[in-house]
């Protein structure tokens, strides 16, 4: 759902600290946000946006600090699908916020309900018992009719925002952000054990889940923040709660491109450009000597 957006007067400013280039971006666009007299905060609680600069890790962490604070988001890490303006575009950012020239994106979250704990997830739930390295024996559910069960390395409960994260990496279909759905995918399942034989599936977010277990305990992770230990069953289902993102503009096509974008970046490891990195293969054999 989106919604027009409002002239903003007060920011907060976040960014990974453990990168220097996060530092160098967030004191530049500070100075270019006082210069346009938008005053930057040290309280979120102050602020009517949060802009966060980094990755999509930063935009996860800064989602679970500010809650439904507005978000706008700066491309300073690998993927960045979350994140709507790239470093190029630093400067266009002050007269945007200013002038109220932007759209909200509202994205559901999931949380798990009955918990003495509040937990709150924008992407995903990852749910497994025992230690890592280990398999998980699960049973699911959905809206109180028993689905399957199987031996696997975990189960996944993710939104659409995070259909295109680890749901994806475990074989999930990527959802629209207008999609009004949950996707639920098994990592890792042992085929024998697979019954039925679904790896995945799509679900209306007005249902809940149900996740059984052998084990007496289960592990949750949100966004992959820090595991947090509960009994089973879990019951999961859409939180009241929506994470605010703000967009350029509601044209669908506009998650279209950013996706074309941002799901392939320039490099991860460097291997792709190895043989501009090592000596010539004939060299290094010496073949190119005649006999």
């Amino acid at each position: 759902m989106y919604e027009k957006g409002f002239k903003v007067s007060k920011v907060v400013l976040l960014y990974n600290t453990d990168r220097e280039r996060s530092h160098r971006i967030s004191e530049r666009l500070k100075s270019s946000l006082i210069s346009n007299k938008i005053e930057v905060v040290d309280d979120h609680k102050e602020a009517e946006v949060a802009i966060v600069i980094g990755g999509d890790g930063t935009v996860l962490r800064a989602f679970h600090h500010v809650g439904s604070l507005p978000i706008l988001g700066v491309k300073d890490g690998t993927f960045g699908t979350l994140l709507e303006f790239d470093v190029t575009q630093l400067d266009r950012i002050p007269e945007i916020l200013r002038e109220g020239k932007f759209w909200l994106e509202h994205a559901m979250t999931l949380e798990i309900i009955d918990s003495k704990l509040s937990l709150i997830a924008l992407n995903e739930f990852l749910i497994r018992s025992g230690k890592l390295g280990k398999s998980s024996k699960l049973g699911l559910a959905i809206d109180d009719a028993p689905l399957g069960e199987c031996i696997c390395d975990g189960l996944i409960i993710a939104t659409p925002t995070g259909s295109y994260a680890y749901s994806l990496a475990a074989g999930g279909p990527v959802l629209d952000p207008r999609c009004d759905n949950i996707v639920l995918s098994y990592v890792a399942p042992w085929p024998p054990s697979l019954i039925p034989a679904i790896r995945s599936i799509v679900i209306p977010s007005s249902s809940i889940v149900e996740v059984w277990s052998a084990s007496p305990y289960l592990y949750v992770i949100a966004d992959g923040l820090s595991p947090v230990r509960l009994k089973p069953p879990l019951r999961i289902s859409r939180s009241k709660r929506e994470a605010i993102f703000i967009r350029k503009s509601p044209d669908p096509a506009e998650f279209y491109k950013r996706m074309a974008k941002r799901m392939i970046p320039r490099t991860l490891t460097g291997i792709l450009q190895y043989e501009k990195l090592r000596p010539a293969l004939t060299k290094s054999l010496n073949l190119d000597r005649t006999h």
